[in-house]
């Protein structure tokens, strides 16, 4: 994978999934797209060293990590994210139906945006990105099991506050 022809392609298959992590991590367009970037330049400069010991995918998404939180560093968080920059309209459906999937998303959001790191990075690379709990657990630096447990529970309570959210009463136990 030291060809030029190989970094693009990787540049081609993976820049979309990379920028709409960074995307919903950052919050900014504008910034997502410099730590975009900025991890590619890192993948061109790294891929020599590239041992094969984790998918291309995994390594690329802990290299975008680490751009986000020392880019975080110097740059904490101040704005909310908006649920409107991820399209959910589908063809066909009417304005009361686009309504409620806005509705749900904006509380899928709310919620994920209330959680710490690394719970936070957890569903948003297996709900946006989908990627495997063994990718995330090496991009996160944990155990394949630490990733699938902590999911299912954060996902567990994910349910409980949309159902609290639509009914106004706490949503039963898993």
């Amino acid at each position: 994978m030291q060809g030029q022809n190989e970094v693009e392609s990787l540049y081609r298959e993976y820049s979309g999934d990379v920028y709409r992590y960074l995307l919903y991590m950052c919050r900014n367009p504008h910034v997502a797209e410099d730590l975009c970037q900025s991890t590619f330049l890192k993948v061109i400069s790294g891929i020599r060293g590239f041992r094969g010991s984790c998918p291309v995918k995994t390594w690329i998404f802990t290299i975008a990590r680490h751009e986000y939180f020392h880019w975080l560093r110097a740059n904490p968080a101040t704005e909310e994210l908006r649920e409107d920059w991820k399209e959910m309209a589908h063809g066909g459906a009417d304005v009361a139906e686009q309504y409620e999937k806005r509705e749900q998303a904006a509380r899928v959001f709310s919620y994920i945006n209330a959680l710490e790191e690394p719970h936070r990075s957890l569903m948003t690379l297996r709900l946006v990105n989908e990627l495997s709990f063994r990718e995330i657990g090496t991009v996160l630096q944990r155990t394949e099991n630490w990733a699938r447990v902590t999911f299912m529970r954060d996902k567990c309570r994910l349910i409980r506050y949309l159902e609290e959210a639509e009914n106004g009463r706490p949503g039963k136990e898993c």
